[in-house]
């Protein structure tokens, strides 16, 4: 059985970074999309594995993509920090996706859905609320 080939995708508002690993873990591109071209790219792969860093978009995107019959995983941010090489920017950020990714014992982040945000989000203001009216003046 052939293993899929890896995308790796540092997303962003307009620009996104997406690294294109072949089935042998061989870094084949990395380069800046705009949203279309990134669609348009990313469905050249038919059932490859994703890999993002989780956040808000992350799964919005995750659920594009599974939609599309791709594997998503997603990774905390904090483990991605530990990998990245070099300086922050895009590409070295979609690099640091993927060796984050390839270790054994990541624990992924599950895409959620529509709903599991809005319970978050509705969570995360009452948290918020709680925490401005129990403060001290």
């Amino acid at each position: 059985m052939n293993k899929p080939s890896t995308i790796c995708i540092d997303l962003a508002k307009n620009v996104f970074q997406v690294a294109l690993f072949n089935q042998h873990g061989k870094l084949k591109s990395n380069q800046k999309m705009s949203q279309a071209k990134m669609v348009a790219f990313i469905a050249q792969y038919p059932a490859s594995m994703i890999y993002m860093e989780a956040c808000g978009s992350a799964h919005y995107w995750g659920r594009y993509f599974q939609n599309n019959k791709h594997h998503v995983h997603l990774l905390p941010a904090q483990i991605v920090r530990m990998y990245r090489a070099g300086n922050k920017n895009d590409a070295n950020d979609a690099l640091a996706i993927y060796e984050a990714a390839q270790r054994p014992d990541i624990h992924f982040v599950s895409v959620k859905t529509t709903e599991q945000q809005d319970i978050a989000s509705v969570l995360h203001l009452r948290e918020s609320y709680i925490k401005q009216r129990t403060a001290e003046t």
